[in-house]
């Protein structure tokens, strides 16, 4: 049976936390509408997937839910995981997100009403135990990584970027964009790449206020600890994000930042950079795209990291 939203999580070493993720969103419907869970396991060796099937039975008394598992053959990151949960989704709405998050009560109806063909919703990041609360992001230039949008707008205001774990389009607009980055590796600017490239297509990202999606973050420590694990792929993938956008005269700018910024790892990163598809796929975009990065830069006001004009 089609379900009307499906809601797609890749699950890298979620062995604890996925099973309680589904059944909290589940009941957090007020619709009744019909929710398909499209797991991704992204390589997981703790036994996320056993995990899940154990749990089934009691995820499956909820009412109008179906589970649907997909492996990837090796840990291939979150952007070829929501690749793939789009790819075997069978709804015609497709709600990205987390396996450590929790939804706001409602979330599906506030979905079915504000989904629009060319629209993007951004649901608010609520941090737990705290006040935090972000809508959407907003692009750093040159880092070409992103900052937490703390205003809120009117409710339902356009905003620049739309988080990993709380971005909702149908599936046509999904395909249409073509999907994230394939060329990203494992992670960092995929999702600025990929909402970037939906306003230039013509589409707009519109922030929900009402929408919450309540992520459990890593600590410092463990974000560092990550980070510095995948640094080199982490600086090709803000490279690659530039190069496919930016100016000549802004494309030398990201590269000298992160030439003095990270010269440890700039040159293996850079390497990656020049074995792949980056000048290809930077032709498709020019030929594919209503708009221009200049179009963006000037609709949102943005200016660089240092308070200046973007070359």
């Amino acid at each position: 049976m089609q379900a009307d939203i499906s809601v797609v999580i890749p699950a890298h070493n979620e062995k604890s936390r996925i099973a309680p993720t589904i059944q909290s969103i589940a009941r957090a419907r007020t619709s009744g509408a019909r929710i398909e869970f499209v797991i991704v396991d992204d390589g997981s060796t703790d036994g996320t997937v056993a995990n899940l099937v154990s749990a089934l039975p009691r995820l499956l008394e909820e009412p109008n839910i179906d589970i649907r598992v997909e492996g990837l053959d090796q840990r291939s990151g979150n952007y070829h995981a929501r690749n793939r949960g789009a790819e075997v989704a069978s709804a015609d709405i497709l709600f990205m997100t987390d396996a450590h998050v929790e939804f706001s009560t409602g979330w599906d109806d506030l979905v079915l009403r504000r989904i629009r063909r060319d629209r993007i919703l951004a649901a608010t990041t609520v941090q737990k135990g705290t006040e935090f609360r972000s809508y959407g992001c907003n692009l750093l230039v040159p880092l070409m990584g992103t900052s937490w949008n703390r205003e809120p707008g009117n409710g339902t205001a356009a905003v620049q970027i739309a988080t990993c774990h709380a971005t909702v389009l149908t599936r046509e607009l999904f395909y249409e964009l073509g999907g994230y980055d394939p060329g990203m590796i494992l992670y960092g600017g995929g999702e600025p790449e990929f909402s970037v490239r939906a306003w230039l297509r013509g589409a707009e990202i519109h922030c929900q206020a009402g929408l919450e999606v309540q992520h459990e973050f890593k600590s410092r420590d463990r974000f560092a600890f990550f980070l510095h694990s995948i640094r080199d792929y982490w600086v090709h993938n803000s490279l690659r994000f530039a190069l496919l956008y930016l100016s000549e005269l802004g494309c030398m700018q990201v590269l000298r930042y992160y030439s003095r910024s990270f010269p440890q790892v700039f040159q293996a990163a850079l390497k990656l950079v020049n074995q792949s598809d980056v000048w290809e796929r930077r032709s498709w975009l020019e030929e594919n795209q209503r708009r221009s990065f200049e179009w963006f830069v000037g609709y949102f006001g943005i200016e660089d990291q240092a308070g200046g004009e973007i070359v």
